[in-house]
């Protein structure tokens, strides 16, 4: 039996493997966009062999299955990524000055952390201590889906937290978790987060990849599923859905135009080949982004008019900016964790000179930053704008004060305009829109972390447990089909 996986990021990927270890026997394809895997947590080499990213991502604590499934394909966790050993460092305007959070092992570490943080008030700590006990029943009897329609900062000042401290760049990384939201997020996606966090992890760490994700996650996977038979088809886009009444029967495919390996397509969506290719499938899974299923819909009124999809094209999606900085001079302080709280568009920085391999012992890098953020209100900045705006609003953090613009090697901003680069906008409202799974179209089935799943809130772990609930039920329903032939022949 034949699976088609369209999509090679987190979500596909896992999906893929998940169906190979359990049964060896299926003919599993994967087919992606372009020629580098990890989606929307993809990186790729530069001619000199410096690296690019989509954006800055982390491991958390968390993400079990993620690490899982990065053991199984042989990723050696403590060399190829790079502990902060929970610490951050917030900058926090009103006072000028920069300070360190740490979050714990526990909710009740963390709690405690948090009162910790000299960014913050008595009376402002108070009032945090104040909405932890007020509202953590409610996050752990399972946060009700009704505060979907509450935006994060009503359901922490309806608990108790100091209107002043809403005004704090330390609640604004909180409402901006992740780094793709550009206003308020629902109140259930984030409080799913922190419960997530307080249920399975036993540490605060935040693990950065110690060099390119695609290079040191995501190909290593693919060797793996291509050891356990499966294959992976690039430049390859997926176009339509082919079924008969109910039923899957196949997926179509054109080739994007130019094939050219030095392209990322991070700003736009490329052309298509005239040519349509038909794969024959007996179930397939579609772990795209929302945008490029929405392109699907769009193009197929009738798969469109099905009530289980009628709310995809009213999923909002976010451009992830990203910005690396070669600059001859070093940053003094070595933080060696993120810094938040600068100016946006580019809120947050690390500094991945002592953490990627590749530039640690290199003499012409005295630091290589990466600036992360989302790019909706700021479209219009150009990248040298962009570069002196961040630039200057990182010398204010102790340790940064040398990244000036003379000393700038070179410097690349990453713009993710595509449908097939934007990340999920979980605004309020937004999950009534979310598609489930099992889809009504029989064999066919959608992953994602915009897809609903056991963690409903926007993340790579999310991605890797949505794609391996496809495979589950892929397989239920081939094991289905089975037991209906062999019943017939009997």
């Amino acid at each position: 039996m034949k699976v088609v996986i369209a999509g090679a990021g987190p979500a596909g990927l896992a999906a893929a493997e998940a169906l190979l270890s359990e049964d060896p026997t299926l003919k599993v394809e994967i087919r992606t966009l372009g020629h580098i895997v990890g989606g929307r947590a993809c990186s790729w080499r530069l001619p000199d062999g410096r690296t690019e990213e989509h954006g800055q991502h982390v491991v958390l604590g968390f993400y079990a299955e993620m690490r899982a499934l990065l053991a199984r394909s042989g990723v050696d966790e403590a060399t190829a990524t790079f502990s902060n050993r929970g610490r951050l460092i917030c900058w926090e305007d009103r006072d000028e000055a920069a300070h360190t959070m740490h979050f714990g092992s526990s909710s009740l570490r963390s709690l405690a952390d948090g009162l910790a943080y000299s960014g913050w008030t008595a009376a402002e700590k108070a009032g945090f201590a104040e909405m932890f006990v007020r509202g953590m029943p409610e996050v752990i009897a399972g946060v009700p889906e009704s505060l979907d329609d509450v935006c994060l900062t009503a359901w922490c000042l309806g608990h108790g937290m100091p209107a002043s401290c809403a005004a704090t760049n330390a609640f604004r990384a909180s409402r901006e978790a992740q780094l793709n939201w550009p206003g308020e997020i629902s109140a259930y996606a984030q409080l799913r987060a922190v419960r997530a966090a307080g249920r399975d992890y036993a540490t605060s760490e935040a693990l950065f990849p110690a060099g390119g994700m695609s290079e040191i996650f995501w190909e290593p996977i693919v060797a793996r599923i291509e050891a356990l038979g499966g294959t992976l088809r690039r430049w390859s886009a997926v176009d339509g859905v082919r079924r008969d009444g109910d039923t899957l029967r196949g997926l179509t495919f054109r080739a994007p135009l130019p094939h050219d390996p030095a392209h990322p397509w991070t700003n736009i969506y490329p052309p298509l080949a005239a040519e349509v290719e038909d794969v024959p499938v007996d179930a397939a899974i579609l772990a795209v982004p929302p945008g490029v299923f929405g392109g699907i819909l769009a193009a197929d009124p009738e798969l469109a008019g099905l009530a289980a999809f009628a709310g995809v094209p009213q999923i909002t999606s976010i451009a992830p900016l990203g910005m690396h900085v070669w600059h001859k001079n070093a940053v003094t302080v070595r933080h060696q964790t993120v810094v938040f709280g600068l100016l946006p568009p580019l809120a947050f920085v690390l500094d991945n000179k002592p953490i990627y391999a590749q530039y640690r012992d290199d003499d012409r890098y005295g630091a290589c930053l990466h600036f992360v953020g989302q790019e909706s209100g700021y479209e219009d900045l150009t990248d040298e704008e962009m570069l002196v705006r961040s630039l200057a609003s990182a010398r204010k953090v102790p340790g940064f004060e040398g990244m000036d613009r003379e000393g700038v090697l070179d410097f690349k901003v990453i713009r993710n305009r595509a449908p097939h680069k934007r990340y999920f906008n979980a605004e309020p409202g937004s999950l009534q829109f979310k598609p489930h799974c099992k889809t009504p179209i029989e064999g066919l089935f959608l992953a994602g972390d915009w897809v609903r799943n056991e963690l409903d809130f926007p993340c790579m772990e999310a991605a890797v447990r949505s794609g391996r609930q496809a495979a589950r039920e892929v397989l239920a329903l081939l094991d289905a089909r089975r037991a209906t032939r062999s019943g017939r022949a009997a």
